[in-house]
């Protein structure tokens, strides 16, 4: 027979074990370090672009972490290109991967997003965001990203409405993990790039699937 003082621990112990599931957050299953790049655009329209820039990826962050427990830290924030005003997301892409090879990569980030402020349209192939690669685990997640921003961004919380320029990065993010383009009208990863917030099931899946695969080397 089980005894009371037995019934009461029992009864303790399992609200003790509750409580510690229900505070304990624990940590993001994946924590990505991101370097961030500000072309001579970004800088001359706000001053404060790192503060902007870091607010952008933290908001991007936000969205990645309520929805697929992915974290983005900026681990590092620099002016890129120094002077040279380069209005074509292609160009600048092929820049990045020149002046920032691969092979050569820093041990302290794993993913660069190079942010422009330059006049483009996102539909046209001179403005559109850019990404180095789908990622995938047996190659690796992408490298390189490029993001044009329309406006001054000011981060407000995680609890914040997306911007237009906060939806694009998300939008890039998803093809670093593997997210490709979609018909779905719905689906962030539409390639029209109007303001949606949510992915469709096939891209959510690939990214659940592909969040911890490792980085390109």
């Amino acid at each position: 027979m089980t005894t009371r003082p037995r019934i009461i621990c029992c009864i303790l112990s399992a609200f003790v074990f509750a409580s510690c599931g229900v505070l304990s957050d624990g940590p993001p299953q994946r924590v990505v370090r991101v370097k961030v790049l500000a072309d001579p655009a970004v800088r001359e329209r706000n001053s404060g672009w790192e503060k902007e820039l870091r607010g952008l990826v933290e908001a991007a962050s936000d969205y990645y972490e309520r929805e697929f427990n992915v974290r983005f830290i900026t681990q590092s924030a620099a002016a890129w290109p120094s002077q040279e005003r380069i209005p074509s997301t292609a160009d600048l892409l092929v820049r990045l991967k020149r002046d920032f090879p691969l092979e050569r990569k820093e041990a302290g980030h794993d993913l660069i997003i190079a942010f422009t402020g330059e006049s483009m349209s996102r539909y046209t192939g001179a403005g559109r965001p850019r990404v180095d690669k789908i990622g995938n685990c047996r190659d690796g997640l992408g490298y390189y990203a490029v993001v044009p921003v329309r406006e001054v961004f000011r981060y407000g919380g995680p609890s914040a409405e997306l911007t237009y320029d906060s939806v694009a990065l998300i939008h890039e993010l998803g093809h670093i993990f593997g997210a490709e383009h979609v018909a779905d009208g719905q689906s962030i990863m539409n390639e029209t790039f109007d303001y949606r917030t949510e992915f469709d099931m096939k891209n959510r899946n690939v990214i659940l699937k592909n969040r911890n695969c490792p980085f390109a080397k």
